[in-house]
């Protein structure tokens, strides 16, 4: 008996999902792509193949010169949902390749103690309340304080933990990177509701009008924007972030800003 695909199996899943992904980016695919990716014999591969071909008729077309299957025209997928991430996945190339084809900056390293985030995450899970040894930039000091962990958050450069603080008898962030201590749990107390974190506000922004009428519409393409405006759904409690993240949280940088909030 031949090599055959059950779709339904996980791992058989996985790769008629992977044949997807190559035909939808590269557009063409070899049996030895999913042989060599999944450590399958190329009977197999030719069985998948064969599989995606029923679940997703006249999707691929195979052009015997060049010994491969190519998207056909049209191509759309039928089991995966293509995301902008995985594009540059399959642009940096084989994985054994040298050449670097997608980067990134550097950034400095936001620190953050695994003991102190596993502390944090079952402080959550638990309702407990725990104390830190802090270091605040705001108030210059450091020091021990207790806090209610209740949620975490990441503002685009660094994780914060949201939690209630006994010692200014607010909700507030405190930066992972700056917990420098753990001490002693106790089950949390009853505490206010967080109204800023579970009130959703909508930050409207556009390009600024002191740009060309050509860096307005690069401005839009860049941001997605609907009809001249983009929007962003956020907690109240991380407007300040998403401000700062958008170039909108400087008042003196306002000339030299892309964006510009709408009112209203």
């Amino acid at each position: 008996m031949g090599n055959v695909t059950n779709s339904e199996k996980w791992s058989a899943r996985a790769r008629l999902v992977y044949i997807e992904r190559i035909a939808y980016w590269r557009g063409s695919l070899r049996r030895a792509d999913i042989s060599k990716h999944f450590g399958v014999s190329v009977p197999q591969a030719s069985a998948d193949i064969a599989e995606y071909l029923r679940i997703n008729p006249d999707s691929l077309d195979y052009d015997r010169s060049a010994k491969r299957y190519v998207a056909a025209k049209g191509y759309a997928p039928k089991l995966w949902n293509p995301e902008v991430d995985d594009g540059f996945v399959f642009a940096q190339g084989s994985e054994a390749s040298t050449e670097d084809k997608v980067t990134r900056i550097d950034l400095p390293n936001r620190h953050v103690s695994l003991p102190a985030l596993r502390a944090l995450v079952r402080a959550v899970s638990e309702n407990e309340s725990l104390r830190i040894y802090y270091y605040s930039v705001n108030s210059g000091t450091a020091g021990w304080r207790w806090i209610t962990p209740r949620a975490f958050a990441n503002d685009g450069y660094r994780w914060h933990v949201r939690a209630w603080c006994f010692e200014d008898n607010a909700y507030k962030d405190f930066v992972l990177g700056r917990i420098e201590k753990i001490g002693e749990a106790r089950p949390a107390e009853s505490l206010p509701t967080d109204n800023d974190w579970d009130t959703w506000v909508t930050v409207k922004f556009k390009a600024n009008p002191a740009l060309s009428s050509i860096q307005q519409q690069a401005v839009q393409l860049d941001f997605a924007m609907r009809k001249g405006v983009g929007s962003l759904r956020v907690r109240k409690a991380l407007m300040l972030y998403t401000l700062v993240y958008l170039g909108l949280a400087e008042p003196e940088s306002a000339k030299h800003r892309r964006l510009e909030l709408v009112s209203g």
